[in-house]
C-alpha cells in the first residue's frame, strides 16, 4: 500500500501533525498537492515565482523598519535589485514582471510604513508573534486533533490591536508597441506593459479566516486590521467598514477554519495512510490540471513534474 511519507500522517498520530490557516485556505486539490503529492512524487524545487519572492522581500524589509524612526527606501531598491539579479528565471514573464516591481518597491514599502501609522503612532510593534494552539470545537461529532500554528504579522499589546498586510501586485504582458517610439511610462518596459492590480473592495476569504484564528489566540481582546498594498495605494479594512472583522464575522470565519480542518483530518483518518486513496477521496479537478498555468500553486511546478502528476491520477 502506497502511503504518505509524513510519519504523523503515516501512523494516525494526528497529535504530531499541525495545520496552518494558509493551508486551510486552499483549494482541497491544492492543499493536497503541496502537503503530500509533491512530497510524495518528489518534485524538484519550483521555478522562482516573483510573486512570492517580492511578497517575502517587501514584508521582510517593511517589519525590519516598522518601529524605526528615520527609514531609507533607497536601500529597499537596492536590496530588491542584488536579489532579483540572483535569481536564474526560466520564465521572461516572471523576470520582466520582477523588473516592473523594481520600479515600484520603494512605493511598496512606504505605502506599508504610511499605512500602520494610520492605525496607530505607536513604535512598539511585536512582528511576527508565534502561536500553537488546540480547540475544543467540533464539527459533525468531530474535534480537531491537529494542532494550529502561525505568526502574527504585527501586534501591539499596548493599543492590543494587531494587523496583517498584504501586496497586490499586478501584471506583466508582451505587448509590442505598434510604432518605433520609445514609451517613456512606468507602466512600459521595451515590448512589456504592466497592468496595475484592480483595487481591492473587500478582504479576502483566506485572511479573514487568518484574523479569525489570530483573533482567537489573542482572547478576542485586540483589533483586527487587514492592509492591502499596492504601487499606488493602500486600503485598510477593520470592523468599522467590513463585517467580516467584526466580532460576529471574526467568530463565522473561526468557525469556517474548524469545519475546513476537520473536513480534511477526516478525510486523512479514513486514507488511513494510503495516499491514492486520499486522492479518489479528495477528486482531481482536471479542469485545473489542463490550465495548470494559471493556477498560482501548479504554475512555477517543473514541466516534468507535472507529468508525474498527471500519471498519478491517471493511473489510480
Amino acid at each position: 500500500m502506497e502511503r504518505f511519507t509524513d510519519l504523523a500522517y503515516l501512523t494516525g498520530d494526528f497529535k504530531k501533525a499541525n495545520t496552518s490557516v494558509s493551508q486551510a485556505g486552499l483549494k482541497t486539490m491544492d492543499w493536497f498537492h503541496s502537503t503530500h503529492l509533491t512530497k510524495y512524487l518528489k518534485f524538484k524545487k519550483e521555478k522562482p515565482s516573483i510573486s512570492f519572492i517580492a511578497g517575502s522581500f517587501i514584508h521582510d524589509f517593511f517589519q525590519k523598519n516598522i518601529n524605526k524612526k528615520d527609514i531609507d527606501l533607497n536601500e529597499a531598491e537596492t536590496e530588491f535589485s542584488k536579489l532579483i539579479d540572483s535569481l536564474n528565471f526560466e520564465d521572461e514573464k516572471q523576470e520582466m514582471k520582477s523588473k516592473f516591481i523594481l520600479k515600484y518597491i520603494k512605493d511598496y514599502v512606504g505605502n506599508h510604513l504610511e499605512a500602520i501609522q494610520k492605525i496607530s503612532k505607536s513604535k512598539n510593534w511585536e512582528i511576527e508573534k508565534g502561536f500553537s494552539d488546540w480547540y475544543d470545537d467540533k464539527y459533525m461529532g468531530s474535534t480537531l486533533d491537529i494542532a494550529t500554528e502561525g505568526y502574527i504579522d504585527c501586534s501591539n499589546d499596548d493599543e492590543k490591536i494587531f494587523c496583517e498586510h498584504k501586496n497586490r501586485f499586478g501584471t506583466a504582458k508582451f505587448s509590442p508597441l505598434k510604432t518605433n517610439r520609445v514609451s517613456t511610462t512606468a507602466t512600459r518596459i521595451g515590448d512589456w506593459l504592466y497592468s496595475k492590480a484592480n483595487k481591492i473592495t473587500k478582504p479576502q476569504f483566506t485572511h479573514c479566516m487568518q484574523s479569525a484564528v489570530y483573533s482567537k489566540h489573542l482572547k478576542n481582546e485586540y483589533k483586527p486590521f487587514l492592509i492591502y498594498v499596492s504601487e499606488s495605494d493602500y486600503t485598510i479594512f477593520d470592523e468599522n467598514n467590513c463585517w467580516e472583522l467584526s466580532p460576529e464575522g471574526l467568530k463565522y470565519f473561526f468557525k469556517k477554519f474548524i469545519q475546513i480542518c476537520i473536513q480534511r483530518q477526516e478525510m486523512m483518518k479514513f486514507a488511513n495512510g494510503d495516499i491514492k486513496r486520499l486522492a479518489c477521496l479528495i477528486g482531481v479537478d482536471w479542469s485545473e490540471i489542463r490550465n495548470y498555468k494559471s493556477n498560482f500553486m501548479m504554475q512555477n511546478y517543473h514541466e516534468e513534474d507535472m507529468q508525474k502528476l498527471i500519471k498519478f491520477y491517471e493511473e489510480l
